[in-house]
């Protein structure tokens, strides 16, 4: 008993933790490649953008959630802008022009955020403080707070993919694009809807994460290549898929740190990764929205 609620316990929290903030990445890459067949490198950095934006944020406003808010959308805003002026020209190329320049971008806005805030660790002040008691266990109260904000964002996202009139027209245009711009729908809009939905995700994760972690230029590449395996292993543009690879790719990482060290527990996720794509390449949920 004392195993479960002082060792595994917190562990598996820690894994939900985690393993949602993992999501609200993952989904936006998982979206924007599903609709547009576009692997974005550069999605770190604006995880990383939603962090220091609410750190400056901070200075001039006194609430976090307001400072959270104003970098979401500054960040869904830059999304949308880069989508209109960077990737628009480039459709219809070959994939290798967009694997080129989203790697690219993202090297540039990360010196950018050296240039401008440094290179030196930076941390937020969570919004709440405090433990909650949870049987035997004090665990950190903003912590649930980020799962229970993550589920519900979730909740939402999957909402507005499926009740929502715009939702169901990024579904079809996933699936055929050509035949929904024949219906005189402006599938370009979507594209940038689609691109600020993606970095504010994103950018939201950053500004969950920042209290519990360090910000620095450099925290986006942590994060991506855990976001572009939970992709491929949920299925390439599937939502659902994303979700649930997310959780049990985190909790895996968290509670296996109970047996070996944590840098061998990331490790042996490429082993889980390769065994996905031998016996199933398509991912756990195929490819579909």
């Amino acid at each position: 008993m004392d195993f479960f609620v002082f060792s595994l316990a917190p562990q598996l929290l820690h894994g939900l933790v985690w393993g949602m903030a993992i999501v609200l990445v993952a989904v936006g890459l998982t979206v924007i490649f599903g609709l547009m067949g576009l692997v974005n490198f550069a999605h770190g950095e604006l995880y990383m953008a939603g962090a220091y934006i609410a750190y400056t944020m901070l200075f001039a406003v006194p609430s976090f959630w307001l400072a959270a808010v104003v970098a979401v959308c500054a960040v869904a805003a830059l999304g949308w802008l880069a989508e209109r002026t960077v990737f628009r020209p480039l459709y219809g190329r070959n994939h290798i022009f967009y694997l080129l320049l989203t790697f690219g971008l993202g090297l540039i806005l990360r010196e950018v955020a050296r240039l401008i805030w440094g290179g030196d660790f930076k941390t937020l002040e969570a919004p709440v403080g405090g433990s909650v008691q949870l049987l035997d266990l004090y665990y950190p109260l903003y912590r649930l707070v980020v799962l229970g904000f993550s589920a519900v964002i979730m909740l939402g996202i999957w909402l507005f993919m499926t009740r929502s009139r715009t939702g169901a027209m990024i579904r079809a245009a996933s699936e055929d694009r050509e035949m929904l711009a024949a219906t005189g729908v402006d599938v370009n809009a979507l594209f940038g809807i689609v691109f600020a939905v993606g970095a504010g995700l994103a950018a939201l994760s950053g500004v969950l994460l920042a209290p519990i972690f360090s910000i620095y230029p450099y925290m986006g590449l942590d994060l991506i290549l855990f976001s572009f395996i939970v992709v491929i292993v949920g299925g390439l543009g599937s939502i659902r898929g994303a979700v649930v690879a997310g959780v049990l790719i985190g909790e895996y990482i968290s509670v296996s740190a109970l047996w070996i060290s944590p840098v061998y527990s990331e490790a042996t996720v490429f082993v889980f990764l390769i065994v996905i794509l031998v016996l199933r390449p398509e991912g756990l949920f195929g490819a579909k929205l």
